[in-house]
C-alpha cells in the first residue's frame, strides 16, 4: 500500500515562503488563443495546496500579464481552473512569455525566457512518450487477456512473463534517457522533478551529482535542503551499505535492536495490520521463514501500526512467529523514515555482516534471494 505522496515529489512541491511583491526585472506575460476575458491565476505549489499569488484578466486580444509578484526559484502554475493549468519553474530575474490555447493549457503551452521551465517541459515530453509506450503495451496485454477467455493463474503468469521483457526494455530506455539528461542539467532546479521515481540503487551516482550541484547552487533554498535530506537517507539504504540501526519496542515493551541478529541473514519486513497487500503477501513470508529459520535466517518485522491491539491480532491471525517491533507511529515510524520507506509491504535483506544485499523482495523472488544469501561464502 503506497503512501499518497512520494518523498521526492513532496520535496518538489514544497517551497519557501520568501516571495515578494513585484520588484526587479521579472516579467510573466503572454497570449492565449480561444480566450474571452477570463481571469487566470498564478499559483505557487506549496504542500498540501497550491497558493494563489497573483491573478490577471485576459484582454480582448488574448494578451495577459502578471504585474504584482516576483518569485523566488520554485514550481508554479498558470491556472484557469483545477483541471486546466500549465506548469512553470520560475526565478526572480526571468522574463517569461507564454503562448497557449486557453482551452488546453497543459498540452499546448510554449515558453520563452525561462530556461528552467523549458527544461521541465522537455522532461515532461520524455515522460509522455514513455507513458504512451506503456499504455500501448498494457492495451495489448488486455486484448490478449480478453481474447483468451477465462484464464487460470498459471496461464495469466505465463502471459505476464511474455510482456515482462518488452516492459523492462521500455523502462530501461526511459530511465537511461532521463539519466543522461539529468546529468547534463545537474544544477537545474527542474531536475528534482525528473529524478523522482528513478531507483536510487541503480542511479545513485545521478542522485549524488544532482544533490551536490543543487546544494552548491541553491545553498539556502528550503526545497534543496529537504531534497538533500531525502537523498541522504535514500543513499544510506542502497545495496552494499551497512543497514541503519533500528531499536524499537517488541509487543511486550522491550527494545530489540536489529544489530542483535548480526551473523544471520536477516529480512527487515515493513508491514502493518491495516495494509491489505501486506496481509496478502504474509503467507509467502511465513513459508520462507519456515523453510529457512533453522539455516541461519531471521526476520525482523517492523509494523507501521497505530493500534497495538490490531497489531497483536494480526500477528496471531497471520501466524507470525518471528520477532516484531513497532513504535506505533504509523507513517511517522522512525525506522520507516530511516529506510526511506514509501510503501508497504517493503523488505530489506541483509547479509551476515548487516549490509544490504536486496530490497523489496516478494513471493518466489524472496525465497531465491534468501537461499542465495545463505549459500554465499
Amino acid at each position: 500500500m503506497f503512501k499518497t505522496i512520494c518523498a521526492i515529489a513532496a520535496v518538489a512541491i514544497l517551497s519557501s515562503c520568501g516571495d515578494t511583491k513585484r520588484t526587479g526585472n521579472f516579467e510573466l506575460k503572454g497570449t492565449l488563443s480561444n480566450s474571452n476575458g477570463e481571469t487566470i491565476y498564478l499559483e505557487k505549489l506549496i504542500n498540501p495546496q497550491p497558493v494563489t499569488v497573483d491573478s490577471t484578466v485576459i484582454d480582448e486580444k488574448g494578451n495577459f500579464e502578471f504585474k504584482n509578484y516576483t518569485p523566488n526559484i520554485g514550481f508554479y502554475r498558470i491556472k484557469l481552473n483545477q483541471q486546466n493549468f500549465a506548469m512553470l519553474v520560475l526565478d526572480s530575474n526571468d522574463k517569461v512569455t507564454v503562448t497557449a490555447n486557453l482551452k488546453d493549457l497543459g498540452n499546448t503551452y510554449k515558453v520563452e525566457g525561462s530556461p528552467e521551465t523549458i527544461l521541465f517541459v522537455e522532461y515532461n515530453e520524455i515522460s509522455k512518450k514513455n507513458r504512451l509506450q506503456i499504455d500501448s503495451l498494457n492495451q495489448a496485454f488486455q486484448d490478449l487477456m480478453r481474447a483468451g477467455g477465462k484464464m487460470d493463474s498459471l496461464r495469466m503468469d505465463s502471459l505476464s512473463k511474455i510482456f515482462e521483457a518488452p516492459y523492462n526494455k521500455i523502462m530501461d530506455g526511459f530511465n537511461a534517457t532521463m539519466a543522461e539528461k539529468i546529468m547534463k542539467n545537474s544544477d537545474k532546479y527542474a531536475s528534482i522533478m525528473a529524478i523522482q521515481g528513478m531507483e536510487p540503487d541503480k542511479y545513485s551516482d545521478i542522485y549524488k551529482v544532482l544533490d551536490a550541484n543543487l546544494t552548491k547552487k541553491f545553498p539556502n533554498d528550503k526545497n534543496i535542503k529537504m531534497f538533500h535530506d531525502v537523498v541522504s537517507k535514500m543513499l544510506a539504504t542502497t545495496s552494499g551499505q551497512a543497514a541503519p540501526e533500528i531499536n524499537l519496542p517488541t509487543p511486550d515493551g522491550k527494545e530489540l535492536a536489529l544489530s542483535s541478529f548480526r551473523g544471520k541473514i536477516v529480512l527487515v519486513d515493513f508491514w502493518a495490520s491495516w495494509c491489505g497487500p501486506c496481509r496478502k503477501e504474509m503467507p509467502n513470508v511465513v513459508k520462507a521463514y519456515a523453510k529457512f529459520k533453522d539455516k541461519g535466517f531471521e526476520i525482523y518485522g517492523v509494523s507501521l501500526d497505530q493500534d497495538k491491539g490490531r497489531w497483536l491480532e494480526a500477528i496471531q491471525k497471520d501466524g507470525i512467529t518471528w520477532p516484531q517491533v513497532s513504535d506505533l507511529k504509523y507513517w511517522e515510524c522512525e525506522a520507516a523514515k530511516l529506510y526511506a520507506v514509501e510503501g508497504i509491504p517493503y523488505t530489506v535483506l541483509l547479509d551476515k555482516e548487516g549490509k544490504i544485499i536486496a530490497k523489496n523482495l516478494r513471493g518466489a523472488d524472496l525465497e531465491i534471494a534468501i537461499e542465495k544469501a545463505l549459500s554465499a561464502k
